[in-house]
């Protein structure tokens, strides 16, 4: 599950709503102040702006499951603020808000979607929770240990095919990112149960953690690596990508090569400190 996602460096978005004091963030909203200064001194400074693509934006993050106070929390826009925005003031037969406030629109427009900005009983996608589930089975995980570390006390997954709460999606996430590379009997899964799991995670076609870019799990366009599906990990294989990248090959070339994902390939290199290939990836 990808994490929040953050306006980019040397946005003023990112200084005065997410609190970023790097050095590019700060000189963003040092040359917001200024020029705000001297249009203040010419008469030109214009503190309202049209309020329209605000309120499209949070429509948008309406419709995606956020709920506008939910909304209001993350970006620190009142309550009323929002309201008097989606709705305006019906009992004084107010209609929405043609204009707010310029720090008001770019509290709301510099967030951006993200499930793990949902509150816990929003539902989301499921497309993401299912291609993880089924990833880690097809490494070894039977589907029992993985109800079970997510707190089912049933033998199965009891999850909707379509929809899924943001809790339970953040909860699958959190289980994947530390149990995509990790040994199953190491954690109590015995051998047999392992190679059960793997057959009926082939037998489906699901297709396992290298397949997938951790940035394409819960993109429901998405397609895994085809080469992938067939190459699972060994010691053949961390082999050639360790030779690959001892000769500084990026990891994006690498991941190229062997058919596998960027992110499983820099997975596997681990601990490589290789600059030419970090720069180069």
């Amino acid at each position: 599950m990808p994490g929040s996602r953050l306006p980019g460096h040397a946005t003023r978005a990112r200084y005065s709503v997410h609190g970023c004091r790097c050095d590019e963030c700060r000189t963003a909203h040092r040359e917001y102040e200024q020029i705000r200064t001297r249009q203040k001194a010419y008469g030109t400074w214009k503190p309202h702006v049209d309020a329209e693509p605000a309120r499209l934006h949070v429509r948008e993050l309406m419709a995606r499951g956020m709920g506008w106070r939910r909304i209001a929390k993350v970006s620190g826009v009142a309550n009323g603020t929002i309201n008097k925005l989606l709705y305006g003031v019906p009992g004084q037969g107010r209609p929405p808000a043609q204009r707010i406030r310029r720090e008001t629109a770019e509290r709301l427009l510099a967030i951006d979607y993200s499930a793990e900005l949902l509150a816990d009983g929003a539902f989301v996608d499921a497309t993401g929770t299912w291609r993880r589930i089924r990833a880690l089975v097809s490494v070894g995980w039977p589907k029992v240990h993985i109800a079970r570390a997510l707190g089912s006390h049933g033998q199965g997954l009891q999850l909707h095919e379509h929809l899924v709460l943001a809790s339970t999606a953040r909860r699958v996430a959190e289980l994947y990112d530390t149990w995509w590379d990790a040994d199953p009997t190491q954690h109590g899964v015995q051998t047999a149960q392992v190679g059960r799991a793997r057959r009926y995670a082939s037998s489906r076609g699901w297709a396992p953690p290298m397949a997938w870019d951790d940035d394409t799990l819960d993109n429901p366009e998405a397609q895994p690596h085809q080469d992938a599906r067939r190459a699972i990990s060994s010691a053949e294989r961390r082999e050639e990508i360790e030779h690959l990248a001892s000769f500084g090959t990026s990891t994006a070339e690498i991941a190229k090569r062997v058919g596998l994902s960027t992110d499983y390939v820099r997975g596997l290199l681990g601990g490589w400190a290789n600059p030419t290939r970090d720069k180069a990836a």
